[in-house]
């Protein structure tokens, strides 16, 4: 497959005037398996959908990031592979904080699943076709990254 890292780093997210934006870095997965795609589903009753994966710890890289948030959102162990691309994104934190998220998004590969190791209540694993990922996606830019990375599969 084509590395399909941009040079240029695409902004998404709508900007609301007068608030400052902290920058924040994540890192988010791509997993395929037997022609799903995992992700999170988020909340308890009016449902969410995002890419497992989420903000760094301090001293951690994005790719120890990816594998931690993987488990602690799904039960999967992954390894990470290829970067997909990076974006940025505007977005209020549910605490009210304005960030400007810098996403990078890899291609992981299932290794083990744990469902005992899986702690964010709110999230569930679901799969669903690449497709449906992208209708589905509560992001913008994640749904982007999505269509690079379906794009290098052809």
């Amino acid at each position: 497959m084509p590395d399909l890292l941009m040079a240029e780093i695409k902004q998404f997210g709508a900007r609301q005037a007068g608030l400052v934006y902290k920058p924040r870095v994540g890192a988010y997965g791509i997993l395929l398996h037997e022609g799903r795609i995992a992700c999170a589903q988020i909340g308890y009753t009016k449902f969410a959908y995002d890419l497992p994966g989420g903000a760094l710890d301090p001293g951690e890289t994005p790719e120890q990031a990816v594998v931690r948030e993987f488990l602690e959102e799904t039960g999967l162990e992954v390894a990470v592979g290829r970067q997909v691309t990076q974006i940025d994104h505007y977005f209020v934190h549910d605490d009210g904080t304005p960030y400007n998220n810098r996403c990078h998004f890899y291609e992981v590969e299932m290794r083990a699943h744990r469902p005992a190791a899986k702690t964010e209540l709110d999230h569930e694993l679901v799969w669903l076709p690449p497709l449906e990922v992208i209708k589905r996606l509560k992001n913008e830019g994640y749904a982007w990254a999505m269509v690079l990375w379906l794009r290098a599969m052809r």
